[in-house]
């Protein structure tokens, strides 16, 4: 499953060492700024140099890093289509015209958006993507913890992650159950299929909820999941250089955004 894949390589990452705060600090930081940025340019730099991050200093094997790219790439892809087809605006660059009641143009306007969003996308999803792969989840809720983030979301998102990926492993395994016995070859047994499996992950879903509430009571719950507090401190020498690269991003957003330097970002 997914969540064992990225909670695998998490602990194994090369910079599993690193205190989780300083790593949370860097992928957020990075995401915020990417997405405040007005240029095309500072995103795809900073997604750019979040990659050599992953690649070379955590050494997450590429083979992998890029299997998980081309799952938003899809998304992006439909959305950067749908923008640079219908969007208008600017000098028209090409247009087609397959019926009298639709007309495709691409114009200069319409491409700058796309290709802004397109980079913040980029930046955005890898900086998701280093936090994935370096910070093990139940760190995160550590770090969210320490943080005086209230304890029920915290739980809850704990339990919200472990089940999500636990009702797409069994919808996984009933679709491929139903392809086997042909419940895709025509559109009516498609779509009996379908809500069947619908029925049976809300059937799964509830007894999952039910088997989670009793085993909590079973153990006794009194309302916090017990954790381990220990963790590592945060330490200069792996602080400074993440400081320091904000620090630049920041300041070229802040040039792109004033327009100090003609030409610039």
């Amino acid at each position: 499953m997914i969540e064992h894949l990225l909670d695998e390589h998490a602990q194994k990452s090369a910079i599993s060492h690193i205190s989780p705060r300083t790593k949370l600090l860097l992928g957020l930081g990075t995401l915020v700024i990417t997405l405040i940025a007005g240029s095309i340019l500072l995103p795809l730099i900073a997604a750019v140099s979040l990659s050599l991050v992953i690649l070379c200093i955590a050494r997450i094997p590429p083979g992998v890093y890029l299997r998980l790219l081309l799952i938003p790439a899809a998304f992006t892809l439909m959305s950067l289509l749908v923008i640079l087809l219908l969007g208008g605006g600017g000098e028209t660059l090409w247009e087609f015209s397959p019926s009298s009641a639709l007309t495709l143009t691409i114009t200069r306007e319409s491409l700058s958006q796309a290709a802004l969003i397109f980079s913040r996308v980029a930046g955005g999803v890898t900086s998701l993507l280093f936090i994935s792969l370096t910070t093990p989840f139940t760190d995160i809720i550590r770090v969210l913890n320490q943080c005086r983030v209230p304890r029920e979301i915290t739980d809850l998102m704990a339990i919200l992650y472990r089940n999500i990926f636990i009702l797409l492993d069994q919808a996984t395994q009933i679709h491929a159950a139903q392809v086997m016995r042909l419940g895709y070859s025509h559109p009516r047994e498609a779509t009996e299929s379908f809500g069947m499996l619908c029925g049976s992950l809300f059937i799964s879903s509830w007894n999952a909820g039910d088997d989670l509430l009793r085993a909590m009571d079973c153990r006794c719950y009194d309302g916090e999941f017990a954790q381990l507090t220990p963790s590592e401190p945060v330490r200069a020498r792996s602080l400074l250089p993440v400081i320091l690269y904000l620090s630049l991003l920041a300041g070229l957003a802040l040039i792109s955004a004033t327009d100090m330097i003609p030409g610039a970002i």
